[in-house]
């Protein structure tokens, strides 16, 4: 380097070294007030999001039922409240030196067996929370701000998505619901709040903790293993659905409320500590993106969700959706897709390997349809198909507070349950024909006296076909003194019932 190229190099430094010292001030200045803003935006997001959410309690104890505390009818989800008995209600309550267990979970001294958080999606008192929080739950109990909480039912619970709706059992004044969001916009690198009861944090006075933090990547998974052997039992968050957060989500704060800046509802925190080979180090949230939403809406309204179901096996070790099978009388098979087209979008949603069609299938939900893509294998031509979706199978827990009353003493499902189990499989080894599945026939019913057994199909209410329990109970809903059904034998034998209205 030469000397005037030295000279010139070093001046300029030291300009700006002068010029940065004698604007450090305004400097100062400038970044406090950054700091500043970012400070009175987290501050007014939590203070608007902060009276939403709760803090819930579970105790798990058999003593409930030993002092005749649980519900007599044994209705899934159905928990009820709990009155301590006369001598321990006239106890004088001192302050403990540390919290104690109980069977009263309304008592703010009282520490529970296990803890999450929920979020109010309703005024009426329902609260939306992950459903691993209340798993085997004898007692639950939601407490807010400023102390006051209700015991609660499970409204409704699905354990693929993970998602439970809790209903208060007493109603709380002023209860605020938090508007759901739209997660389908945020990208990596974007700061977020959330509001959670780590370790029971809440459970003397409901204040939820506040922490924020940064988006590190979306669509994960905790693992890798989605063997299509397993799918029945595999949650949704195993095809690669999650939020990860660089900050640790802690035991308790799992439902939390995860928020934008702005205070947008973007997501829901999974403590994932619980999950079979998960890393607790890892922080975690389950998006509110398009198909967590129809999720929630369907479990709002305490109903179960039915997960759409399209008939297909894809080719093993081919990363694209080619299909390699097409199971007879399946919805794929009805709407025209064949062995060899490889599937590219569900509802202009791109799918690019197995995991992505689960998702966006699932959630398309059954009975909608399906704008299936597919490229033929023949000539590469890209086409559309409308798929009407029959219903998938899942054993993981189910709990709908709102179900369909039966008619005559039948309740139906989709008779495509039958083509997903291995029995099922073998008895119509080519497909099952267009019906539904009597799921439940009520001893003494109509549909008992006629012999009525669950697990048979039926084809046809009087002289309407049905395929599907909506189509079922619609034919029903005109039947007045007898119906005719159509029960179809696994031979393909058809026979004609006549069922006869008790009077």
């Amino acid at each position: 380097m030469s000397f005037a190229l030295f000279k010139n190099v070093a001046l300029g430094y030291f300009l700006v070294c002068s010029s940065m010292l004698l604007l450090e001030p305004g400097l100062h200045a400038f970044q406090d007030n950054l700091i500043g803003q970012l400070e009175n935006a987290v501050k007014k997001a939590v203070a608007s999001a902060e009276p939403s959410v709760g803090c819930i309690l579970v105790s798990r104890s058999p003593k409930y039922k030993e002092l005749g505390a649980v519900p007599l009818d044994n209705m899934p989800g159905k928990l009820g409240g709990f009155v301590p008995p006369i001598e321990q209600q006239k106890r004088p309550r001192k302050p403990p030196e540390k919290p104690r267990s109980s069977l009263d979970l309304s008592d703010p001294e009282t520490y529970p067996d296990s803890f999450g958080t929920g979020v109010v999606v309703d005024s009426s008192g329902l609260i939306l929370t992950m459903a691993h929080v209340v798993k085997d739950a004898v007692k639950i109990y939601v407490r807010f701000p400023g102390g006051k909480g209700s015991y609660a039912d499970i409204h409704a619970l699905d354990g693929r998505s993970d998602l439970a709706v809790l209903r208060l059992i007493e109603k709380i004044p002023d209860l605020k619901p938090l508007k759901i969001g739209d997660a389908s916009n945020l990208k990596k690198g974007q700061f977020l709040i959330h509001l959670s009861n780590p370790y029971a944090s809440g459970f003397y006075d409901g204040s939820p903790s506040v922490g924020w933090g940064m988006l590190s990547n979306l669509r994960r998974k905790w693992n890798n293993q989605t063997a299509d052997a397993d799918r029945t039992q595999v949650p949704l968050y195993q095809y690669g659905t999650l939020l990860q957060l660089n900050t640790v989500v802690k035991p308790g704060a799992s439902g939390g409320a995860l928020l934008t800046m702005d205070g947008s509802w973007v997501g829901i925190l999974a403590s994932i500590a619980g999950w079979p080979g998960a890393d607790s180090s890892e922080g975690y949230a389950v998006p509110l993106d398009i198909n967590h939403r129809k999720i929630i809406e369907v479990l709002i309204k305490g109903e179960e969700v039915e997960y759409g179901f399209l008939g297909v096996q894809m080719a093993a070790g081919v990363r694209n959706v080619k299909v390699a099978q097409v199971s007879e009388r399946s919805p794929a098979a009805r709407a025209g897709i064949f062995q060899g087209d490889t599937i590219v979008a569900i509802n202009g949603q791109v799918v690019d390997t197995p995991d992505d069609l689960f998702l966006h299938i699932g959630s398309t939900l059954a009975g909608n349809i399906a704008q299936v893509e597919v490229v033929g294998v023949v000539g590469n031509q890209t086409r559309v198909v409308q798929v009407k979706l029959a219903k998938y199978l899942s054993s993981l827990p189910v709990i709908a507070s709102n179900q369909r009353a039966p008619v005559f003493g039948i309740t139906v499902d989709y008779s495509s349950l039958l083509a997903q189990r291995p029995f099922g499989v073998n008895q119509w080894g080519r497909g099952v024909p267009d019906s539904v599945l009597i799921k439940d026939v009520l001893p003494g019913s109509p549909a008992d006296i006629a012999k009525l057994q669950s697990g048979k199909l039926i084809s046809r209410v009087d002289n309407t076909p049905v395929s599907s329990p909506a189509e079922f109970y619609k034919a029903m809903a005109n039947v007045i003194d007898s119906v005719a059904l159509t029960i179809i034998q696994t031979d393909g034998v058809q026979q004609e019932v006549v069922v006869l209205k008790k009077n």
